[in-house]
């Protein structure tokens, strides 16, 4: 009866109903002495990011089924760091719920935004030196986050060989800029040298594809172009915007979920149905009743 209420509750037409609102404020209240796993305050959309959540689990178990017990989540943009914090924080569920250790690291010029180099970077929106960052304060708050501090044009091109990160499964951009949404996808030019880097595909959250009235983004400036200009200059990494959350409309960040396929990378054929899926169903519910 407890797994079938539970499953009721985050059943999207429950969410979709006027219920789902009191029930998430005692879900919210009871949080304290009732200690819901996580997972399920995702489904109920009681945390405080639910699409971060969302893409550090999925992409933990995509890394249980490849054989793999660490990733790496990386946010660009990281500013004040409440995003930053907030992985670190959800990195410690994952890693009760999947076994999987997920490293977390924030690109950033640590100094605000930089220049905009023209209209497609949304001057009217945008400006330099919005969103800085007290990096002390920052990094006394999660010592245990790696913070990659300059332009991103700089800083992207030495990451994977001075880190050396785990595979790399979910990604967090919220640079605003197009040209630091453009300069962000450098990481891709590392897959053939450093397979090990990259889980083969990947979890992605774009910030800045939804707006105002006032903001205005579309297929010609900011992260959409961005995007579209990166998909249609090579064939080797496909981003696109997911296709199994559109229909879930109480989902309010499921237009910002998006995929990479590595379509080079060397394990991307990896079958991860049958029993690897099963495994990963068993090893869940083993985690769940701890």
């Amino acid at each position: 009866m407890k797994k079938f209420i539970g499953s009721f509750l985050v059943s999207p037409e429950f969410q979709r109903s006027l219920l789902a609102l009191p029930v998430r404020a005692m879900v919210r209240a009871t949080d304290g002495f009732m200690k819901y796993s996580s997972a399920f305050k995702m489904d109920m959309q009681v945390v405080e990011r639910p699409h971060y959540s969302y893409c550090m689990l999925k992409a933990a178990e995509l890394a249980v089924r490849l054989g793999h017990d660490r990733i790496s989540a990386i946010e660009f943009g990281v500013a004040g760091g409440n995003g930053l914090v907030y992985m670190c924080a959800f990195a410690e569920e994952v890693k009760k719920m999947t076994g999987v250790t997920v490293d977390c690291y924030g690109f950033d010029t640590g100094e605000g935004m930089p220049d905009p180099e023209g209209e497609a970077d949304l001057p009217y929106w945008f400006a330099a030196a919005q969103y800085r960052m007290d990096v002390p304060a920052l990094k006394a708050r999660v010592p245990q986050a790696k913070l990659v501090l300059g332009n991103i044009r700089d800083s992207i091109d030495g990451f994977i060989e001075e880190y050396n990160p785990a595979p790399i499964g979910a990604i967090f951009n919220d640079t605003d800029y197009w040209s630091s949404t453009r300069e962000s996808f450098r990481l891709y030019d590392k897959i053939k040298s450093h397979p090990d880097a990259f889980l083969p595909r990947q979890f992605m959250y774009f910030d800045d594809v939804l707006g105002s009235e006032t903001e205005m983004y579309g297929p010609h400036n900011g992260q959409i172009l961005a995007i579209n200009e990166f998909n249609a200059k090579q064939d080797a990494v496909k981003i696109h915007r997911n296709q199994n959350l559109l229909s879930f409309d109480h989902l309010a960040y499921r237009f910002q979920i998006y995929y990479a396929h590595l379509f080079e990378h060397p394990a991307y054929n990896t079958y991860v149905g049958g029993e690897r899926q099963e495994h990963l169903q068993d090893l869940l519910k083993l985690k769940a009743a701890r």
